[in-house]
């Protein structure tokens, strides 16, 4: 297998169904408008949906489904999964119930979905989010049994949480979440596993990258192409940067959420800038 197919092994997890996301959330969509007859569901975007119920907007997010379909050995396994998942989506939303210890935090693009993953408002709601750079945003979701469910101005309200520590605060529930951390190396790259879901968001853990910059001679590079992969190699290895590069684009190409080809450079202090080689 060669360094491409490993990658996308490791990242992208099992095969994807055959059905394209955008056809997948759209049946989706008429499974929901079938178990609840008075709820509005229209596709947002390739795995993200909108249902009105009651005059209340609730996103749903179909990550979780569309890997456990992609994963199912046969029909029965399959059918039981979309059954389980239908139930909870029609079940009180997880947002409600949710407190400050689910909130997480979730990399986005800036001009990426929309909902509370992309710009500055959210499916039906205003979200709660910031820029990273040109290229990434942060946004604020909880994380629930029932998967991400994005949330809005009045849930912070609700809760009395104003946006001083938000992101520290986040970070420390999402590490406290995280089934395990490991990271994959071989060939000059270096590949961070979480879970399958959050691996993008790793680029917030001060901590991490502190642990990290000692086995490198120059300073991380790092590519998070999808939400669920992150990507980095020693800044003083030309030829690992290049594969960075080749790989950050090829996986950003095929992801169900995309974030981002460009490659970043991540100083001491944390800060983020799109890595020029010639000018390093």
């Amino acid at each position: 297998m060669g360094l491409s197919d490993l990658l996308r092994a490791v990242f992208l997890g099992p095969p994807k169904p055959t059905v394209d996301p955008m056809a997948f959330s759209a049946a989706m969509a008429e499974r929901l408008r079938a178990a609840c007859p008075g709820a509005a569901v229209q596709v947002e975007a390739p795995l993200a949906l909108l249902m009105v119920a009651d005059g209340v907007d609730r996103p749903l997010y179909l990550d979780s489904i569309y890997r456990r379909v992609a994963a199912a050995t046969d029909d029965a396994g399959r059918e039981a999964d979309i059954a389980a998942w239908i139930a909870a989506a029609i079940s009180p939303a997880p947002g409600d119930i949710a407190s400050i210890d689910d909130l997480v935090p979730v990399l986005t693009s800036p001009d990426g979905e929309p909902g509370p993953w992309g710009g500055e408002v959210g499916i039906g709601h205003e979200g709660r989010g910031e820029p990273l750079n040109p290229y990434l945003r942060v946004i604020y979701a909880v994380d629930t049994p029932h998967g991400l469910t994005g949330v809005g101005a009045a849930w912070f309200a609700a809760r009395g949480i104003d946006a001083s520590g938000l992101r520290r605060c986040a970070v420390d529930n999402l590490r406290a979440k995280l089934p395990r951390l490991d990271v994959q190396r071989g060939g000059g790259l270096n590949a961070v596993i979480a879970g399958g879901h959050h691996e993008s968001a790793l680029l917030l853990f001060d901590e991490f990258w502190a642990r990290e910059i000692p086995r490198l001679r120059g300073e991380p590079i790092i590519a998070v192409p999808a939400r669920d992969v992150l990507l980095f190699c020693d800044g003083a290895n030309a030829k690992a940067v290049a594969e960075l590069r080749r790989q950050a684009s090829s996986i950003h190409a095929d992801a169900a959420h995309a974030l981002t080809p460009v490659i970043f450079r991540r100083h001491a202090d944390g800060r983020l800038e799109p890595f020029d080689a010639l000018a390093f």
